[in-house]
């Protein structure tokens, strides 16, 4: 029986990637990586010290030396300066930002070399939006979750409106396409379906049977 897999979920905003990924890591006692929230630590500490995009000279610098740690293992827990960041780094603001720094290469190269060093043991379920494409491209198995727009906008929606966050319902449509958009477009590692990936449209479906899906193309593999 073979174990200790690498597997990869890539997907748009709002396509489920997060809590599916989390079901399938627990599920095979896996650790569970959320590159997005890498991504949202970074600009979340960028928004904090107001630094600029223009430092990039220094950019490498100043991204080794940031008061920032990521845990993985059946959550992803940020730390910020000894504070527990994770939930405050989930607001449309800092998701904006993170979509932006996202396409600076020299955050890029940064974070997915962590990326690696935190799966390539394997035993891990990776999300995000490059993991099967430049992370991981040689990944066991890969998927990519996708969704109507409208239930992608109505699923963010209502976990803002979870966290007590009241949002306008059309602003975040416009939000999430924008992010998508400029994802998809990036010159560097952009948003798309990987070569050889599982693609899994999840429209409609709850996350039950999402994960069951998920899990039958995974049993094969152990």
């Amino acid at each position: 029986m073979k174990k200790h897999l690498i597997i990869t979920i890539d997907g748009p905003s709002g396509a489920g990637k997060s809590t599916i990924a989390k079901k399938i890591a627990e599920r095979l006692n896996y650790k569970y990586v959320d590159t997005g929230a890498m991504y949202r630590g970074v600009a979340y500490a960028f928004k904090y010290y107001g630094f600029l995009e223009k430092e990039e000279d220094k950019l490498h610098e100043i991204l080794k030396h940031l008061p920032l740690e990521f845990h993985f293992k059946n959550n992803a827990i940020v730390i910020f300066n000894g504070n527990n960041i994770t939930e405050d780094i989930r607001t449309p603001e800092i998701s904006m930002l993170a979509s932006k720094l996202s396409q600076n290469k020299t955050v890029r190269y940064f974070l997915t070399e962590k990326q690696r060093e935190e799966g390539r043991s394997g035993g891990v379920v990776i999300e995000g939006r490059d993991t099967g494409t430049v992370v991981f491209p040689d990944a066991d198995i890969k998927f990519y979750l996708d969704a109507r727009e409208e239930e992608r906008t109505k699923r963010r929606f209502l976990e803002f409106k979870a966290k007590g966050l009241e949002l306008d319902l059309e602003k975040l449509k416009d939000e999430m396409k924008k992010r998508d958009k400029d994802d998809s477009e990036r010159q560097i590692a952009p948003l798309k379906i990987p070569e050889g990936a599982i693609y899994i449209d999840t429209t409609g479906l709850d996350i039950e049977a999402v994960t069951e899906r998920l899990m039958d193309y995974i049993k094969v593999r152990l």
